[in-house]
């Protein structure tokens, strides 16, 4: 009889650690909605292609990381959010400079803190050494991550620039 009732203490012992250990558990994270996440990061980009239009470079900013890293095609490397104002700003005194981009793909991390982007640009500037200008076209990716406020930053970019179509022959 001892014995069967020191197994059964011994149960309930172990059944009392399980149950304080399970109440120590963090409670499961909230299901992120990467639908709306995404809508909130496309929604961005809209105010982003409108301040292009506009020229507005501290608005063209306000969505990057202050960590952001940029690569552009033909540029050097673009690495914080000061250096992108301060390009922004360089590129809107260009009177033929235009940039647009579109966006084919939008893709949250079902975590909810990373996401990425791809998608095409258009852009037009004037090329220093001929003093005309140059449109191009091209794709690019973009990492978001999201900040401690909840707003999406944009991380890093990479566009590549589109090749020529081969010249005609005679």
């Amino acid at each position: 009889m001892i014995r069967c009732e020191t197994h059964f203490a011994r149960g309930l012992a172990c059944l009392a650690v399980v149950t304080s250990l399970a109440a120590c558990a963090k409670p499961a994270a909230p299901a992120v909605d990467v639908a709306k996440e995404a809508a909130a990061i496309n929604a961005e980009d809209a105010a982003l292609n409108a301040a292009m239009k506009a020229r507005d470079a501290g608005k063209a900013v306000a969505y990057d990381a202050d960590d952001i890293v940029n690569y552009g095609p033909g540029a050097p490397p673009i690495t914080s959010k000061a250096a992108d104002l301060a390009a922004n700003k360089a590129a809107f005194a260009d009177p033929a400079y235009a940039f647009s981009f579109t966006v084919d793909r939008t893709e949250v991390a079902a975590s909810g803190d990373l996401a990425y982007q791809t998608g095409a640009y258009d852009s037009t500037a004037t090329n220093p050494a001929t003093k005309k200008a140059e449109h191009s076209t091209g794709n690019w990716v973009a990492t978001f991550k999201k900040a401690a406020d909840g707003t999406w930053k944009l991380a890093a970019v990479a566009a590549t620039q589109a090749t020529a179509p081969p010249a005609a022959k005679s």
